[in-house]
């Protein structure tokens, strides 16, 4: 177990690591993504990619250190609705417009945990 986690580490830092000049997506370009597809919000796919790549973050780091144990007292297919968690993001953008993203991923986790 412990090795697998340390490789998911090891290849997620290469991976970041190759792209220094990389920055965290905001909520403001969150949203205009959203805009400028011509789908609903919670079916975009990069929107779904992202949220979901974050989600098996989120969820490999629970695996290893109980990360969500206070946080999180329901069901997983509910706390891990993906166009939910979009839903969210895109309606809380303006007043995080300049914020990571992920921030909001973290506060609709606290919000709606069930704990």
């Amino acid at each position: 177990m412990k090795i697998r986690f340390l490789a998911r580490v090891a290849i997620l830092t290469c991976l970041f690591g190759l792209h220094d000049t990389a920055t965290a997506l905001t909520t403001e370009q969150f949203g205009a993504i959203c805009d400028a597809g011509e789908m609903e919000c919670g079916k975009h796919p990069v929107l779904n990619a992202y949220v979901g790549g974050a989600l098996d973050l989120i969820a490999v780091l629970d695996e290893q250190t109980d990360y969500l144990g206070d946080v999180y007292c329901g069901r997983p297919d509910k706390l891990f609705d993906v166009p939910a968690i979009i839903a969210y993001i895109v309606a809380h953008r303006d007043s995080h417009a300049d914020k990571n993203a992920m921030l909001l991923l973290v506060r609709y986790l606290e919000e709606n945990g069930g704990c």
